[in-house]
């Protein structure tokens, strides 16, 4: 099998793929850090400090900025025992509806952090053993946030138009992968 010709992807599928690279760049960075850790406290017993926060702050950024694009390519585990047995169009209203509170709750964790970050901001936070600004790491949890309701108005959008799609915008389901 050849590559997937690039022309045909949307704009939002690059644009998924492109948080999924930073992310997975993120997990790079990582283990790299680890790694160097590692040996440095092996064979020269120096531990690298700065490792352990700054490994946290790119673990917060690979999880927050990665749920959008994951939820975007349907990667998300779904547990269909309910929906699995409702008519298609009781089940598509079904999902309008979840992703309509799932949006409504994001609204108010992003509001939530967005302050926690801006009081990080103002009143110079930073961390224990470096003393890097918290407010950077801080940041990615609302930046990921906004960018999971951004995936789920495309995927709300797609849905009250009817549009039934491969897998963007919901999950896999699990059964079906796994009995083939």
């Amino acid at each position: 099998m050849g590559r997937p010709d690039k022309s045909k992807k949307t704009g939002l599928e690059r644009f998924s793929e492109r948080i999924a690279l930073i992310t997975g760049l993120g997990v790079l960075a990582i283990t790299l850090m680890v790694s160097y850790d590692v040996l440095m406290r092996y064979f020269l017993d120096r531990p690298q400090l700065f490792v352990d926060e700054l490994t946290s702050f790119f673990l917060v950024a690979v999880i927050f900025l990665g749920t959008g694009p994951v939820f975007y390519k349907g990667g998300h585990i779904k547990v269909d025992l309910v929906t699995s047995r409702l008519k298609p169009k009781t089940e598509s209203r079904l999902r309008v509806v979840t992703l309509f509170i799932g949006i409504a709750l994001l609204g108010v964790v992003i509001y939530e952090t967005m302050v926690s970050t801006v009081v990080a901001f103002k009143t110079g936070r930073v961390s224990a053993v470096m003393v890097y600004p918290l407010w950077i790491p801080m940041l990615f949890v609302p930046l990921g946030l906004i960018l999971m309701i951004f995936f789920m108005v495309v995927g709300l959008a797609k849905e009250m138009r009817g549009k039934k799609e491969k897998s963007p915008g919901g999950s896999k389901d699990i059964s079906t992968e796994i009995s083939h």
